[in-house]
């Protein structure tokens, strides 16, 4: 057994090691040339590296073309390999210092290499001399070429809801230290922005210097069309340059430089404080097209698909069914309305509001996640063979077309009950007890004889024309009278469900209220501007008895128009909602004072909707 186990693991390591093998070998050949600096002086050296990617058994480069300077040593040759998930990479570099002979600019040739039949060169680097300056002590650096930032979006023309990637990068040259780096982000005023993955760490070469770069980005959303503009980003830092003592040049200096010696010989560092400003960005944002769009849309920009599910394919008539309707795909998956339901006959179904769950499931490149409505609907009749269809429309700005996906019926089978139990509320005569009990006597009394006529006379008021005894025999009738409306108001609750949620609209509106204040005085502005546009937005769905996904900005200004509501205060109503949809999902949630405002604000709409809606 144990020698099946060795052969085994030799086999299994023969696999793995063709496996990084293979992965080395798919790996793409290239050579780059990268110095460490792109103007120097006459006093100064240069270190030249040629780096060959892909593979380390090539024979080194040619030595390229360089005029106005001379080879001092080299080359000093260096390999790296790394394997990455499975990944291996590996690259091999040969290092020169060179010593400039003349003031001007120069390029540095290509560097070429012959590797298995073919020929693969480095692009050519410019190289400027300048004259040796007059020393007054140590010279300053170069700091624009030292550090500087880029903000950029990978699409500037979009729709609206469309999502574009805002993407700021700092550059800084390889091995420089820099400390207190304080980033201001760029105000991004009517975007819903989301956050992609964590900061990015790498390299980059540009005019032959390599420089490191971190990369912040961000999801953008417009929600509004129009000409719009990012605000530059700014960043501040040090720059950290150690300040050393007058030591003796070397030829080899830039080979033979050790940390511990430059520490022990420096004097001190020198913190130069830096701001970077990026440029701004203009952006076109495009209006969603009215030719055809569906019915069915509620607002959904990007690439989605969908499934659809139910939990029981049998049941009774009344019981309830639940729908799972999970939407995926790119886009703000967070404010995707639910699909709808294609129902032929309002009497086949109860139907509730739906209940959702978001999971954003990929934040690096794009912003793609999945929404789960859970939709619980009653069928009424026996006859009732299938779900309603299910349509959920939305836009592909890639194709700039409306999209509809449609799930067909789902077969169910509705039975009748067998029998209804009565409601008994007395016991009947035949569960009465068969023995008669006996009379209790309670107390006895012996009552004087009368012996006049005129005794016998109602000797106080008549009780009929006492209020008090009137009162008392009404008692019973009110009680029923109330009873009787009490049930029918219960009863109307329970069938009625349009006339259950306009009735408790305003209590649940209040709820969604104190919840807003709770989120308030716990700092969390997220939750609060969530709460006060649910609050109002499921007291127009309670009030008008429909789901919570079909008040949007966009159409709560015709639903208050239908409704009869004043033209001032359906503005107010659609303005808030976009309002606080803007700050939930911004950076700009605005001061306490402004938090406070909008509470007030959301208190009064909701009273001034009661009058026009009750």
């Amino acid at each position: 057994m144990s020698k099946y186990v060795r052969y085994g693991g030799l086999w299994m390591g023969i696999i793995v090691f063709l496996g990084f093998a293979g992965n080395a070998l798919a790996q793409e050949i290239r050579i780059t040339a990268t110095v460490d600096q792109t103007i120097l002086t006459l006093n100064d050296q240069l270190q030249l590296t040629i780096t060959i990617h892909g593979t380390q058994d090539s024979s080194p480069p040619s030595f390229p073309d360089i005029d106005g300077f001379q080879l001092l040593f080299g080359p000093k040759i260096s390999t790296q390999t790394s394997i990455v998930n499975g990944a291996v990479s590996m690259s091999k570099g040969y290092s020169y210092v060179l010593q400039p002979k003349d003031v001007g600019k120069f390029t540095i040739g290509p560097s070429t290499l012959k590797y298995k039949g073919k020929e693969y060169s480095s692009s050519p680097l410019p190289v400027e001399v300048v004259p040796t300056r007059r020393s007054t002590g140590s010279r300053s650096p170069d700091l624009e070429k030292l550090i500087f930032v880029e903000l950029s979006a990978h699409k500037k023309e979009v729709y609206v809801y469309e999502q574009t990637v805002l993407s700021f990068k700092l550059y800084f040259q390889k091995g420089l230290p820099i400390s207190g780096i304080d980033y201001v982000a760029p105000a991004t005023k009517n975007f819903m922005e989301e956050r992609l993955g964590e900061q990015r760490q790498y390299e980059e070469v540009r005019e032959g210097i390599i420089y490191n770069v971190l990369e912040l980005r961000t999801a953008l959303f417009p929600i509004v069309s129009g000409e719009l503009t990012i605000s530059p980003a700014k960043l501040q830092c040090d720059l950290i340059i150690r300040q050393h003592r007058g030591r003796r040049s070397s030829n080899y200096g830039g080979f033979f430089e050790d940390s511990f010696f430059d520490d022990f010989f420096s004097n001190e560092q020198k913190r130069y404080p830096i701001e970077r400003v990026t440029n701004s960005i203009d952006l076109t944002v495009k209006p969603l097209p009215e030719q055809g769009k569906p019915e069915s849309f509620h607002g959904a920009v990007g690439s989605f698909n969908m499934e659809a599910s139910v939990k029981t394919q049998q049941m009774k008539v009344g019981d309830p069914i639940t729908i799972s309707m999970s939407v995926y795909g790119d886009g703000n998956i967070q404010t995707i309305s639910e699909p709808v339901l294609m129902v032929n006959n309002e009497g086949d179904f109860k139907i509730y509001p739906a209940e959702s769950n978001t999971q954003i499931t990929h934040r690096e490149e794009v912003i793609r996640g999945r929404k789960v409505f859970s939709k619980v609907i009653e069928p009424q009749k026996t006859d009732i063979t299938h779900t309603p269809a299910i349509v959920f429309s939305y836009f592909d700005p890639e194709t700039e077309q409306y999209r509809s996906i449609t799930k067909e019926p789902i077969p169910i089978n509705v039975e009748a009950w067998d029998h209804e139990i009565p409601i008994q509320l007395a016991a009947s005569q035949d569960q009465a007890p068969s023995g008669k009990q006996q009379v209790k006597i309670l107390t006895k009394d012996i009552m004087p004889i009368m012996t006049s006529l005129s005794s016998l006379q109602n000797q106080g008021r008549p009780l009929y024309g006492n209020p008090l005894t009137l009162a008392y025999v009404s008692i019973p009738a009110i009680a029923v009278i109330a009873s009787f409306f009490i049930a029918r108001q219960k009863e109307r609750l329970q069938t009625d469900i349009g006339y259950a949620r306009n009735k408790r609209a305003h209590a649940t509106a209040k709820k969604r209220l104190s919840a807003a204040r709770s989120a308030l005085s716990h700092k969390n502005p997220a939750e609060f501007y969530s709460s006060l546009s649910r609050a109002i937005s499921d007291y127009l769905a309670d009030k008008c008895n429909l789901s919570s996904a079909q008040i949007s900005g966009e159409q709560v200004g015709v639903l208050l128009e239908q409704q009869g509501v004043g033209d001032s205060v359906a503005e107010e109503v659609s303005g808030c909602l976009k309002n606080f949809d803007y700050r939930r999902f911004s950076r700009d949630a605005g001061t306490k004072e402004e938090m406070e405002h909008s509470f007030q604000l959301a208190e009064q709409l909701i009273t001034k909707l009661e009058r026009q809606l009750s």
